[in-house]
Order: C-alpha cells, then structure tokens, then sequence
C-alpha cells in the first residue's frame, strides 16, 4: 500500500509529530514512538517533519521551556539539524493548528525512506521500519520469557513449602 501511493506519486507534503509538554521525560512508548518515526521518514524527509507540542495551559511557562528546550537540544536535535521545524499548539489560539496544517500544503512533498526502501524492492520486514518493529519485538519477547521464567520459579517456591 505504501509502495502503491509511492508509485501512484503520492508524496508527503509535511508531517506533524506531536507531543504533549505535559510528559515530565520521553520514556517507554514517547521514544518508541519517536525512533519509529525516524525509521519510517529517514533523514531526506525531514525538513517535511514539524514537531508540535500541545497542552501548554497545563504546564507553568517555566515548566514548559526547560521542557521545550529539552526536547530541542536533546531529543529532537538531530530531527531539526535535518530539517525539521518546532511549534507550539496551543488552546489559547485556536487556529495554532489549522495554521499549522496550512503551512504543509508550501512544502515540496517529498518521500519517506519507507517509501523508498519499498520502492527499492524491499520487502517492509526488510526497510528501518521493519528492523525496528522486529528489534522491539525481540525485545518484548524476552521481557515476556523472562517474567515467564520467574512466575513459574515462584509458583514451584510456593508449591514446595504447601507440601
């Protein structure tokens, strides 16, 4: 499907990635999220990319920047060193994101490195999306063997001091 509108011409004018001030840390699925996205835009697409962060009222103006920097010069640095942009959505100006949306229909559309890598003759198992999928799946999978492992310890513990 995704080779199909490549090859239809189907482009992305712009993609928006959003993320709420309000998380005190990128943690768990925030960077999950955020390396899968990488995977699936690549480095060419970039510029194409704005990274919004929302539910600003919910944060102190100080909270918010130590955040927003945060994310600028740590997180999101390599994203905006290849182009992408920062913006704020707020519910103060309600047209922050349509604005936003508008803004998108400028750009040059462009495609994603899974675009390309399935263009290329890759199968989806075989593009950076694919490898990541299969990494955190790896990853999930030996986290389940492993609590696996130590419940049944602990049910063979409790059957031994009944008997």
């Amino acid at each position: 499907m995704v080779k199909d509108t490549y090859d239809n011409g189907c482009l992305l004018s712009g993609i928006i990635y959003l993320h709420r001030i309000i998380d005190p840390r990128m943690v768990g699925p925030s960077l999950k999220n955020l390396r899968m996205m990488k995977k699936l835009c690549g480095a060419n697409s970039m510029r194409n990319v704005v990274l919004a962060t929302t539910m600003w009222e919910r944060v102190t103006e100080e909270e918010g920047l130590r955040r927003e920097s945060e994310l600028e010069n740590v997180f999101w640095k390599d994203m905006i060193e290849s182009g992408s942009s920062m913006t704020r959505i707020t519910t103060e100006r309600e047209d922050d994101a349509r604005a936003l949306v508008k803004s998108l229909l400028n750009n040059k559309p462009i495609s994603t490195q899974l675009q390309d890598e399935l263009h290329s003759g890759k199968t989806l198992v075989q593009t950076a999306a694919g490898t990541e999928i299969r990494e955190e799946m790896a990853k999930l999978e030996e986290k389940l063997r492993a609590s696996y492992a130590a419940e049944l310890t602990e049910l063979k513990r409790a059957q031994r001091n009944r008997e």
